[in-house]
């Protein structure tokens, strides 16, 4: 009787093993699958066969983290990238050259030095001045579109964040419950690390395992994103991301890693540093062409006027051309004193006396635009090298999680024969026992 029970049972753990081996074949495509093994031990007693103990779910934690973290590295140099190469590309195209149309004010000015009372010399100064100011107004433009649209990308990044997180909990629960139970959880377990590995890529990641199925996640800077079976919502405020988890707020900073925290850094060392230098730049252009035309008189004696107007509060906004001012107001005419602490016009209407002022008052207005182009590019080709570094060690890591966990059929297959062998040997065992047992039977 032990020789049949013996084939039965080795019967029945090679039938498992095939079974593990064919559902292994068959999800060698699928993405993020974790191959399986049959875990077999001697049954207890003497001669009593073979029993299959579990399941196996091939899989190593700290491949799966290098897998996220990599992930998180790579998401968040990617968003930093995409906005601030945008914002280069911005300020060094040559069509929005700052640099360029402050020259085009100073060659007017220049050009008005022959004939200061021309009205063409006096247009073309007006002209360049506008021209300037729609420049501004572009980048002003792209600046403010590259905000909306940043706040649009965290605002879906935090939705999809929250559902990733609430599918995580509830692979928690069910995982969880399964195991109590000793039901199979390798499925359960797949379907919890590919969510994991997508929500890396969206903010970096730490993790903890109790050990009763559950998965607790955190952010980096600690914020709780998943302890157990509850979920944190992740939302969006402006460009500020919080995490919400059982009533109580978590900002997230720069510094929580994945695409959310590329996106707060570039926005907190890139974007808003960049308008707040532009805004400087062209504040010092307009103080100091009003400051020179303030020390001159124009075509009809009066004191000079403001060529650009704008708010403190927001200069690349509101920056603008005097609407006030014509082409007889612009103040080219020198001045004296007039012996009472006042000034009186040097000269008549072909006095230039001013222009050279307006001239001087350019030289180097621009400096601080070249050295923000030069800063943006720098910092551009360091990021770019950091996303080649990180999507490298991201395929390492996939690369060493597939070597482990990955199908590889040439084994399986081998697998396949080596267990229908398991199989054939052990039906031929139950097929002499049963002989045996009729040639007994016979006996008597």
């Amino acid at each position: 009787m032990s020789m049949l029970l013996n084939g039965v049972s080795g019967l029945n753990a090679a039938n498992s093993a095939l079974s593990v081996v064919g559902q292994n074949v068959a999800n060698a495509a699928v993405n993020g699958y974790s191959r399986q093994t049959v875990q077999l031990e001697t049954a207890a007693g003497g001669l009593n066969g073979v029993k299959v103990v579990k399941v196996d779910r091939i899989v190593n934690s700290f491949l799966n983290d290098d897998i996220w973290r990599t992930s998180s590295d790579s998401s968040y140099y990617q968003g930093f990238q995409s906005y601030l190469g945008y914002l280069e590309q911005l300020l060094g195209t040559e069509s929005l050259n700052l640099n360029d149309s402050v020259a085009d004010i100073s060659a007017a000015f220049n050009a008005a030095m022959s004939a200061p009372d021309s009205s063409a010399y006096r247009q073309q100064a007006l002209s360049s001045a506008q021209a300037l100011v729609q420049d501004i107004a572009q980048i002003n433009g792209a600046l403010a579109d590259q905000q909306s649209k940043l706040g649009l990308e965290l605002t879906n990044l935090a939705a999809n964040s929250s559902s990733l997180l609430q599918q995580v909990a509830e692979l928690n629960s069910q995982i969880s419950k399964a195991q109590a139970l000793g039901q199979p959880t390798a499925e359960l377990s797949d379907n919890r690390e590919n969510l994991i590995t997508e929500l890396s890529g969206f903010i970096g990641i730490d993790i903890t395992d109790p050990g009763d199925g559950n998965l607790n996640i955190s952010s980096k800077n600690g914020a709780p994103l998943v302890v157990g079976a509850k979920a944190a919502v992740v939302s969006v405020t402006g460009t500020s991301v919080d995490v919400s988890f059982n009533t109580q707020n978590f900002p997230l900073n720069q510094h929580v890693g994945g695409r959310i925290g590329g996106l707060l850094n570039v926005d907190a060392t890139v974007l808003q540093p960049a308008k707040t230098e532009l805004e400087t730049i062209v504040q010092n252009i307009a103080d100091s062409v009003n400051t020179a035309l303030s020390e001159g008189f124009d075509l009809n004696g009066l004191p000079g006027q403001p060529l650009f107007n704008y708010n403190p509060a927001d200069v690349l906004g509101t920056f603008a051309v005097n609407t006030a001012l014509g082409t007889d107001d612009l103040a080219f005419t020198g001045r004296v004193p007039d012996g009472f602490g006042g000034w009186l016009p040097s000269g008549g209407r072909g006095d230039n006396g001013n222009l050279a002022n307006l001239v001087t008052s350019l030289n180097g207005a621009t400096a601080g635009y070249d050295t923000l182009i030069g800063d943006l590019a720098i910092q551009s080709k360091q990021v770019q090298s950091s996303i080649k570094t990180a999507g490298v060690l991201n395929n390492n890591a996939v690369a060493a999680r597939d070597s482990l966990s990955g199908v590889n059929l040439d084994e399986e297959a081998a697998n396949l024969m080596y267990y229908q062998q398991l199989y054939d040997a052990n039906a031929r065992v139950i097929s002499t026992a049963d002989q045996l047992f009729k040639t007994l039977i016979n006996i008597f």
